[in-house]
């Protein structure tokens, strides 16, 4: 798990890739959006509804993934792979004095 460093993005998990994936998601969701606007025409009575329901949670949702990932990714506000590569690192090398101070 990662290290809580009192930074939001800390404590969230949220990775570069992970969030690059949401925000790609997010426009397939849009794109499935328009493609039932694009078919909104075509249809009559209790389905009109129903693809009219469709196409507002579809736009909601999409629209708030692809704002809030998109914008932590704007703002850097993930865990960044090759810092905790390093921390890694350093508390391993940081062990290894340690037992050989006690040896």
């Amino acid at each position: 798990m990662a290290k809580q460093d009192g930074d939001n993005n800390r404590r969230s998990g949220d990775t570069q890739v992970g969030l690059t994936l949401r925000v790609v998601v997010a426009l397939y969701v849009l794109y499935l959006a328009y493609g039932l606007i694009q078919g909104f025409g075509e249809t009559s009575g209790n389905d009109r509804i129903l693809i009219a329901i469709a196409i507002i949670i579809f736009i909601a949702a999409g629209g708030a993934i692809l704002f809030f990932s998109g914008r932590k990714l704007i703002r850097k506000e993930y865990i960044d792979a090759t810092q905790d590569i390093e921390d890694d690192a350093e508390d391993e090398s940081a062990e290894a004095v340690d037992e050989e101070e006690k040896e």
